[in-house]
């Protein structure tokens, strides 16, 4: 995405460039009033009622959402849909498996017999389902549907959003009923540099205020009336009191998450909603025309935001060197994390993309196709 110039200078000051927890409201001022300040943009985009400071990643949040859930249902079992991000699911695996917790996998969301699936799968001793949203494959979903699947026993609903830039033209997780939100917000002011920076972020409501893990930065007044912040409602101790803590969480990503919060204050409403549908109208028309001219097959049908999922007319990862060779990166292969779409690959377009560059793809994949002869 693109990343406001702004971004650069601000985050360039000596001011932020220390990572240690600001525990000393006294001479952290700005640091909190950045923090605090990430915390009310996540919640504005979520709709939730609280976020936390952010978390290391989208990955370990989506774990900490679990683990949240857990101890405010007392369950131990969570469903999680198979197109969350399967890195995201690997790292709960790692994060529940010490403490006994069952992870159930359901199909994928997007398939009428993944859902029904789930339905078996949920029970009296889930304490949380957890979707993605766009899910992996790009897919947009109903999510009052999940939300009165997790409710109805009494569990919690817990959605990914792995990039926030989609909440500037979708509904936010909060209107539909989501418990817990976890996500990635990487694509906001931070630019991609092989696997990062990351800055996760974990946003709940107000009846799960007390088990949010990490820091949360409050809004206060001194002595004479003046504006302050400090970090609040978390002893200190409480991060390192080992299985008694909410969590071990000692740290945040504060450096990238002022890179966020620097973006999102000067996109504004109006420009964040313009990013997003720039990226919506742009993915759509590539989809189109990887389809028309490319020798594409959708994988599936229903609406995207700016991923999308086809069926390629060569193998996926001869598309990704032709793509290479002409200077482009392709998608991404689903074979390799899912093995029942060898031909498959996980296509993602931006503001960034101008139409030139998604013509030219859809010129390689027609040039492959011929070679290729039959499709099959």
């Amino acid at each position: 995405h693109i990343v406001p110039s702004a971004v650069g200078h601000i985050l360039s000051r000596s001011e932020f460039y220390t990572a240690y927890t600001p525990y000393q409201a006294e001479v952290s001022q700005g640091t909190l009033q950045a923090i605090y300040e990430f915390q009310s943009l996540l919640c504005i985009l979520t709709q939730m009622d609280v976020a936390n400071a952010s978390v290391y990643d989208g990955a370990t949040a989506t774990a900490e959402a679990a683990i949240m859930a857990c101890e405010a249902t007392g369950r131990k079992q969570v469903v999680v849909f198979r197109d969350v991000h399967p890195h995201y699911r690997e790292v709960l695996r790692t994060y529940l498996g010490p403490r006994s917790v069952e992870v159930l996998e359901a199909p994928l969301a997007g398939c009428s017999a993944g859902f029904e699936k789930a339905k078996e799968l949920v029970s009296r001793e889930t304490a949380a389902v957890i979707i993605q949203n766009p899910g992996f494959f790009g897919q947009i979903y109903d999510g009052e549907r999940f939300a009165f699947l997790a409710h109805s026993c009494g569990s919690l609903l817990i959605t990914v959003v792995t990039d926030p830039v989609s909440l500037g033209c979708l509904r936010p997780p909060g209107s539909f009923g989501s418990d817990i939100v976890a996500g990635e917000a990487q694509a906001l002011g931070n630019h991609p540099g092989f696997g990062g920076p990351h800055v996760g972020y974990l946003a709940a409501t107000r009846a799960l205020l007390r088990r949010i893990p990490g820091r949360l930065v409050g809004l206060t007044g001194d002595k004479d009336g003046r504006r302050g912040f400090v970090l609040t409602l978390q002893a200190r101790e409480q991060h390192i009191r080992r299985e008694k803590a909410t969590s071990n969480l000692c740290t945040n990503q504060a450096l990238c998450a002022l890179a966020v919060t620097t973006a999102l204050s000067i996109l504004g409403k109006t420009g964040l909603a313009e990013m997003a549908h720039q990226c919506l109208h742009k993915a759509h028309y590539a989809f189109s025309l990887f389809i028309a001219e490319g020798g594409c097959t959708p994988l599936s049908r229903g609406p995207f935001f700016h991923e999308f999922a086809l069926n390629l007319p060569a193998d996926p990862e001869e598309v990704v060197e032709q793509f290479l060779n002409e200077g482009l990166l392709a998608g991404y292969p689903l074979g390799r994390d899912y093995p029942e779409f060898p031909r498959a690959m996980l296509f993602c377009v931006t503001e960034t993309v101008p139409g030139e560059e998604i013509a030219k793809a859809a010129r390689i994949l027609a040039n492959l196709k011929t070679r290729e002869g039959v499709y099959h």
